[in-house]
């Protein structure tokens, strides 16, 4: 099949972390042998306006779609992220509608040589690819953020734009379950059988760690003067992540050091919390490629504290925690999201609630006093995180794209067919 993703992120560079999963599914497709064409917005700098190819691991085609200028103006997307620059940045909003509109005219020319659609959050592309989809399979990805945007919108537009949601795409994929349910929530009666026959749930994906040794980890810790517990953060430096919790719940606590891999509008506050309540960090800017590998190897255990935010947004299925699984670390982290549903409490990671500074610190500790159960943990967090394998994902995100479900009303298999095709997710 030739695919077309319609996105609002995706890698400006290799090791760009904008997007990330999305190019990842674009390559792990086209290892299954498809073409993936992808249209995504033009940064406001740098090389844009034409058309590159990503490559190793498949080809990915990649056309930037320009919709503001000068492209100075363009500050919708990429930086700290959508949600972000909307909140802190008036003039963002100014290219919010161009771009559906100049995404909505590209796709309808790029898409007639098109097998099948795939949009990146609900919020334009989902709509876009309702759009444009003239009868192909179309897979709507949501990943938190757009439906709790499509929830805050007026309920008379948030209703009819998710009817045309369902009545445009034959699958739908939710990042996690509270996601699903939002959505749910937003839709008439009338549309529910349409929507729960087609939606299902499941994070995205991650590449498979490069092997790593025990000598690998000595000269890492060694070269970067690391001893005691140590602690990786890898996010964005945006309020969602809640990292300036985690200084304030470790405080002084002894023979802990963090490193706090990501940038964003947030990392001054950062260290400013990690200096007010002494607790050791180091800040690391964005880690890819080699590395990303390097302080995964380094590190005993991911923290993800991220935290429901006052409007009621909170992430979805981070794939951090999904990375750092894969590579054999346990995760602590909050309960907000999804992310129960891909860190088994008590098997793969340590669960706290948000806000909990008390819980927060007692499993850090627990970790640091207790190496037997920090190897337990980090044996079956590399177990569990295998099923997050794009090699594992990629068939069934292929399995949604062959299904030509009726545009209004249920199909013959129902949600059990769905899951059937998604029963490791």
């Amino acid at each position: 099949m030739r695919i077309g993703f319609l996105t609002t992120s995706f890698p400006r560079h290799e090791g760009d972390v904008a997007g990330s999963f999305v190019l990842g599914m674009a390559r792990a497709l086209c290892k299954r042998g498809h073409e993936v064409e992808v249209l995504a917005p033009e940064p406001s700098t740098g090389p844009g306006g034409t058309a590159s190819r990503w490559a190793p691991g498949g080809a990915v085609d990649l056309r930037h779609v320009a919709y503001l200028r000068p492209r100075s103006l363009q500050r919708t997307f990429y930086g700290a992220g959508a949600p972000e620059n909307l909140s802190a940045d008036p003039l963002a909003w100014v290219g919010a509608l161009p771009f559906g509109v100049a995404l909505a005219a590209s796709g309808l020319v790029r898409s007639r040589s098109w097998d099948a659609v795939v949009s990146h959050w609900l919020l334009p592309c989902g709509v876009v690819g309702a759009l444009i989809r003239r009868g192909r399979p179309h897979l709507a990805v949501s990943h938190s953020a757009d439906t709790h945007l499509l929830a805050r919108l007026p309920p008379v537009a948030a209703r009819r734009i998710a009817s045309f949601l369902v009545r445009g795409s034959t699958a739908a994929l939710f990042a996690a379950p509270d996601g699903r349910d939002r959505f749910t929530g937003l839709l008439d009666p009338a549309d529910r059988g349409a929507f729960e026959s087609r939606a299902c749930v499941g994070p995205m994906g991650v590449d498979p760690p490069p092997p790593h040794g025990v000598a690998l980890r000595a000269r890492v810790r060694r070269e970067q003067g690391l001893e005691g517990l140590v602690l990786l953060v890898m996010s964005r430096l945006v309020p969602v992540k809640g990292v300036r919790d985690l200084a304030r719940a470790l405080g002084r606590e002894p023979g802990i050091t963090v490193l706090v891999a990501g940038e964003g509008p947030e990392r001054q506050a950062i260290e400013h919390a990690f200096a007010v309540h002494g607790a050791r960090a180091r800040m690391l800017g964005n880690v890819s490629g080699e590395r990303k590998r390097d302080f995964l190897a380094a590190a005993d255990a991911l923290c993800l504290t991220s935290r429901v935010l006052p409007d009621g947004r909170t992430e979805g299925a981070p794939t951090a925690a999904l990375e750092a699984m894969a590579a054999g670390l346990p995760v602590i982290a909050t309960r907000v999201g999804g992310v129960a549903s891909i860190v088994p409490d008590g098997a793969a990671g340590l669960l706290v609630a948000p806000g909990d500074d008390a819980a927060l610190r007692a499993a850090v500790v627990a970790l640091r006093d207790d190496p037997a159960l920090r190897m337990a943990l980090g044996r079956r967090a590399r177990a569990h995180g295998r099923r997050y394998h794009w090699d594992s994902i990629a068939p069934r995100i292929e399995a949604l794209l062959e299904r030509r479900a009726p545009v209004a009303g249920g199909s013959e298999d129902g949600q059990g067919g769905l899951d059937a095709a998604m029963d490791a997710l």
